[in-house]
Order: structure tokens, then C-alpha cells, then sequence
């Protein structure tokens, strides 16, 4: 009973900080969460409050989170920048573990070599979880994005090793390459090999179900569910990198040939919904999950026991502005590397708008779960006293929100967001001159469509065509202030004019809603009969058919439209395809 109120904690929680980064737009949804998960473990004691388990953290969190995400990633464009991705993922992972472990045994002579390079380790994982949920509204270039993503679907294998091999050289004082590059190998290749292998398993599963007649959207979807914890187990079980696994065969899923009819694309629909949800609820838990347990880890350096707190301040400050500026020189050597390689010359990558998006993509490289989860099993380490490992916890629990805080303001800061740049004002514009079209052409159908018999409709001609119109009135007031002035005035005319129509309707409904309040009539006015109850009621399914029917037609229209207009280059074909695609989603739902 105690895990399923502490589930149900946990979902209110989410729900919680969802509705108060409404108020607190300063702050993105992670740090939102994040925050409330420390106030919620200072107000309210639950089982979190001893700890969670590292393995449990990965498995719930990170197995779901980098399956999907690894699903509907660019593989083509992670091929492209291939090296790239390897050097961020094998390189700049030991230079950071290198220049965090030198810094933090330099500034804390009593922490051992060895243990501060645990640190480094922990802190050269990417998280993906973290960058995402960070970073997924902001317009970064085609390059730098795939870089961003393959370095935190891949990153975290060489972090890993090296955290692995630091408790054995505390242990025994020795170090293996050999043994630490076998791991390495065995981590990397055998997890990435190893998911591949299952992925084709899994996609030969679904296919075999499909052709025998047993697939059908539910059971689709909860196998879809299923996988990830199912090949994350088989790859601990076969020694492998399970994280690497699970990315590895979301991978494979994404390339391998899939069927478009009809029936799969309901399914892919209704996949992605669950997806959706699920991947909002399992980010949000895992940030208030983190943010839980900050206070328990950071207790300690906060009432003085590992020493001094603002020597303790200082040195996670120190460590996570090496941090940062390790990877805004690895990520500026690459970039002018890249302009040399493409003609362009290196003095190109020093212009303002490259730096920043140079600077963008290092403060965009946030930690989370999985470091933390790699910090908390450091208390198992031979070697290292109880206040060494509290003193190592808690620096890396202030190291990963000082990232997160730089994240959530930094690169919002120096880079776009990617809904201001699709809405540019004349994709508006074009907007409310299709939305325009689309109101005249249902007008112009109103005699062929959405006729009502009845009371009501005797006086008002197509009621159900007005309601349709209203419909994308809502519409054209939303785009009107981002438009030019003079669309938003045809706009805004517009939207008078429908309202006008709609509260006609309104004020008809209503009069005849109080006959039974009048008892026959309004007193000076002609009494007609008033109609009986299963007139009204059939009266209204008419109406629902008849707004249906207008708001089919009028989607037709609308994709005949776009057609005209990609003709006609008033939109461009990824506009029109953006647009399609709207319309696409409300046929499915109307259906």
C-alpha cells in the first residue's frame, strides 16, 4: 500500500509542477520540478526519503526515456556526423574526467586521485533526459542538434568504465588498460551489437503478429511499452551495456521497413500518444524523484560536517566552470575543424552567432538521473571513508543542479526557440489568408451543407455552418497578434463578423430554452407550439451530424488550399507540410 500512495504521490506531484510553471515562466519544467521534489521531501517523509536504488532509477527512467527517444532521433544524420559523436562520446568524456579529477584532487588534496576521477566520470555522462526536456524547444543547427543528441544517447558508456574502474584502483591500487578497455568494448560494441540483434528480434515479433492477424493497436502498443525493460534485462543478464542496448535497438526499429496502411498508421497514432504521455510523466517523476533527494544528499555539506559549506560551494562552482569551459573548447576545436574541412575557413567560427551557438551547445550538456544514480553506488567503494563518499555525493548532486540552472537560462538566452522561428510573420499571414479561405468556401457551401430541420433552423439558415466558422474564428484570433497589421485587421474583422453570427444562434437556443419558464410564450410576442422533448432531442443529434459533416468538408477544402498555395509560392512545401499534417490529425479524430 505504501509504494502505491507513494506512486500516486509522485503523479500529483508531476501534475503540481506542471500547473505551477504556468506562473513561473522564468523556469523551465525540470527545474520547476525539481525544485518542488526538495520542498515536497522537506514537508512531506516518504520511502525516497532513505534513498532509491541506482539500477531501479535506469531501468524505470532511463530505459523508456532513451528507447523512444533513440526511436525517433535523425539516423541519418547521426551517421553524418559519426566521428563527431564518437569524439564527444569517447574524448571529451576523458578530457572532462581528466580536468574535473586534477581540479578536485588539487582544490580537496584529502579526496584520492582515483575518486576524483569517479567524479569526472560521472559528470562526463550526458544525460538525455535532462537535455531534452532542456532543449527540445530550442533551434540549434542541424549539425550541432545530432551531435547534441548522439552525444547523450552514447556518451554515458566511457563515463561509465571509467567510473567502474576508479573503486578497483582505490580497492587495490593498481590500474588495467587491458581489463579497462575489455569493459569498454564489452560496454560499448557488445551493448550496441547486442541491440541491434534484439531490436531485429522484436521487429520480427511485430511483423509475425501482424501477418497472422493478431495485432491490433492495444496489443501493439504494450509490446511497443514492454521492449525496453525487456532488453535492458536481457543485456544485464549477457554482461553487455544495457543502456546502449536499448538505444541500439530503438535504432534498428527506426530503420528497419514498416508498413503504411490505414491500420498502421492508426496504430503509429494512437503508439505515439501513449508515448507522449507516458515520456511527460516519467520525465516529470524522475526530476521530482532527483529533486527528493537532493536535500538528503546535500544535508550533509549544508550543517558543516564535511567541512566548511562555502569551501564545499566554492569547489562545485570551480569544478562545474571547468566542466563547462572543457566542453566549450572541445566543441569550438570541432567546429573550426569542421569549417576547415568544409572550405569555409576557421575565422567563421568566431563570428557572434557561431560562438553563441558554440556556448549554447556546452552549457547544453546539463547531467541528471544517470549521474546521480552512478554517484549513489560510489558508497559501496572500497577504500574511500563514509565523509569522503558524503563529500563526493554531495559535490556532484550541486554540480548537476548548477548545470541544469545554467541550462534552463543560458541557452534559452543564446539560441532561438524553435515555435518563434516557424512563427515568422508571414507563415502567420499565410495562415489567416488560408484560414479566410477556408471560412468563405464553408459559407459558400452553407446551401449544401449542415442543414438542420426544426424550430431553431427555420430561423437561422445552417446552423451547424456557423458553428464550424466559429470554430476557426478561435483560430483566427489566436494568429492575429502575430500577424502583420493588415492581416490581423481582416482577422479581426472577420472574427467580429462570425461572433455576430454565432451569438445569433446563441440567442435563438436560449429563447428556446425558456418556453417551459413562460409557459407558451413570451408575453407580446406570437406564441408558436413549443416543441416536445424528443423534438429537441433529435433536433440536436441533427445538428452534431450536420456540424460533422461541415467540418469534413471544410478540411477538404482546406487541403486543396494548401495545395494552391504551395502553387502559387505563397507557403513554402515545409509550411504546407506542417499544415497538412493538422489537418491529417483532426480527419483521424473526426473519423
Amino acid at each position: 500500500m505504501e509504494t502505491f500512495e507513494l506512486i500516486l504521490f509522485l503523479l500529483t506531484a508531476v501534475i503540481a509542477s506542471s500547473i505551477l510553471d504556468k506562473f513561473l515562466p522564468p523556469l523551465s519544467l525540470p527545474l520547476v520540478q525539481i525544485a518542488l521534489g526538495a520542498v515536497l521531501a522537506l514537508a512531506v517523509p516518504t520511502q525516497l526519503e532513505w534513498g532509491i536504488d541506482p539500477e531501479l532509477l535506469l531501468i524505470l527512467f532511463i530505459a523508456p526515456l532513451h528507447f523512444n527517444e533513440s526511436r525517433h532521433v535523425d539516423s541519418g544524420a547521426l551517421w553524418k556526423n559519426r566521428w563527431g559523436i564518437a569524439s564527444l562520446s569517447v574524448g571529451l568524456v576523458l578530457a572532462i574526467v581528466a580536468a574535473c579529477g586534477a581540479t578536485l584532487h588539487a582544490l580537496l588534496p584529502a579526496v584520492p586521485l582515483a575518486a576524483a576521477c569517479a567524479l569526472g566520470g560521472a559528470m562526463g555522462s550526458t544525460d538525455a533526459v535532462a537535455v531534452t526536456a532542456l532543449t527540445h524547444d530550442r533551434r540549434f543547427g542541424r549539425r550541432h542538434e545530432a551531435l547534441l543528441k548522439g552525444e547523450a544517447l552514447f556518451n554515458d558508456v566511457t563515463g561509465t568504465v571509467v567510473f567502474q574502474c576508479c573503486p578497483t584502483i582505490l580497492a587495490t591500487g593498481s590500474f588495467s588498460l587491458l581489463h579497462a578497455g575489455e569493459e569498454f568494448a564489452l560496454d560499448l560494441f557488445g551493448g550496441f551489437f547486442g541491440g541491434l540483434v534484439m531490436g531485429l528480434l522484436a521487429w520480427g515479433l511485430l511483423q509475425v503478429l501482424r501477418r497472422t492477424g493478431l495485432d491490433n493497436p492495444t496489443l501493439h502498443v504494450m509490446l511497443e511499452l514492454l521492449l525496453p525493460f525487456v532488453i535492458y534485462l536481457a543485456a544485464k543478464s549477457l554482461h553487455i551495456g544495457a543502456v546502449i542496448a536499448v538505444v541500439a535497438s530503438g535504432l534498428m526499429l527506426s530503420l528497419l521497413p514498416q508498413r503504411h496502411t490505414a491500420a498502421t498508421a492508426r496504430t503509429k497514432l494512437q503508439a505515439q500518444s501513449v508515448w507522449t504521455t507516458l515520456e511527460f510523466v516519467l520525465n516529470g517523476i524522475i526530476f521530482v524523484v532527483l529533486g527528493m533527494q537532493l536535500p538528503r544528499l546535500l544535508e550533509p555539506a549544508a550543517e558543516g560536517s564535511l567541512g566548511d559549506p562555502a569551501t564545499l560551494l566554492g569547489v562545485v562552482v570551480v569544478l562545474t566552470l571547468v566542466l563547462e569551459g572543457v566542453r566549450f573548447a572541445w566543441l569550438l576545436a570541432m567546429d573550426v575543424r569542421a569549417a576547415i574541412a568544409s572550405g569555409k575557413g576557421a575565422r567563421s567560427c568566431f563570428a557572434p552567432a557561431a560562438l553563441r551557438g558554440t556556448l549554447a551547445m556546452a552549457f547544453a550538456g546539463a547531467k541528471g538521473g544517470i549521474t546521480l544514480s552512478l554517484m549513489l553506488t560510489l558508497t559501496a567503494a572500497a577504500g574511500l571513508s563514509a565523509s569522503g563518499q558524503a563529500t563526493l555525493v554531495s559535490i556532484a548532486s550541486g554540480m548537476i543542479v548548477l548545470t541544469l540552472v545554467l541550462a534552463d537560462f543560458a541557452v534559452p538566452a543564446l539560441t532561438p526557440s524553435k515555435r518563434s522561428a516557424k512563427r515568422t510573420r508571414d507563415r502567420v499571414d499565410a495562415e489567416i489568408d488560408l484560414t479566410l479561405g477556408v471560412m468563405a468556401s464553408i459559407e459558400a457551401d452553407a446551401h449544401l451543407t449542415g442543414a438542420v430541420k426544426g424550430a431553431v433552423a427555420d430561423v437561422v439558415d445552417e446552423p451547424a455552418t456557423v458553428i464550424v466558422m466559429h470554430r476557426y474564428a478561435e483560430m483566427l484570433e489566436d494568429l492575429a497578434p502575430a500577424a502583420s497589421p493588415a492581416a490581423a485587421a481582416r482577422a479581426r474583422a472577420e472574427v467580429a463578423r462570425v461572433r455576430g453570427l454565432y451569438d445569433q444562434l446563441d440567442g435563438i437556443a436560449r429563447r428556446a430554452a425558456r418556453w417551459d419558464e413562460s409557459e407558451g410564450g413570451i408575453e407580446g410576442e406570437e406564441s408558436p407550439v413549443a416543441p416536445s422533448l424528443s423534438d429537441q432531442f433529435h433536433q440536436m443529434r441533427e445538428t452534431h451530424d450536420a456540424v460533422e459533416d461541415v467540418q469534413a468538408q471544410a478540411l477538404v477544402r482546406e487541403l486543396q488550399l494548401i495545395k494552391a498555395m504551395v502553387a502559387d509560392d505563397s507557403i513554402d512545401a515545409a509550411h504546407a507540410k506542417d499544415l497538412r499534417n493538422d489537418v491529417y490529425i483532426q480527419q483521424l479524430v473526426l473519423d
